[in-house]
């Protein structure tokens, strides 16, 4: 069976409001913007999140061998003649056998 990379993309959306005491308005989106990243507001956000987008993409995984001579790869997609060297790579990298140079 074949295997697969698959990116998962999700945007969520989420609304909350909460009552703050502060000087003006500026200050208060301050002191909540510093509440939102200190995570004070993730159980409350988590429970009113909604799905905005989601995407999925998966992408087929290919075998893929490197030569041990001129260290080119070569994967099971290619087309001939470049499938017979990937064949003949497998074959050679799965065998006991080894390149000796001088």
């Amino acid at each position: 069976m074949p295997k697969y990379n698959v990116s998962i993309e999700i945007d969520y959306k989420s609304y909350h409001e909460e009552e703050i005491e502060a000087e003006d308005e500026a200050a208060a989106e301050k002191i909540a913007e510093e509440n939102f990243y200190n995570d004070e507001y993730e159980d409350e956000l988590r429970m009113n999140m909604e799905t905005h987008d989601e995407d999925y993409n998966a992408t087929e995984i290919f075998d893929s061998q490197q030569c041990p001579v001129c260290k080119a790869r070569y994967t099971e997609q290619d087309e001939a003649p470049k499938d017979w060297y990937y064949d003949n790579t497998k074959k050679f990298n799965d065998s006991e056998q080894v390149i000796h140079t001088p």
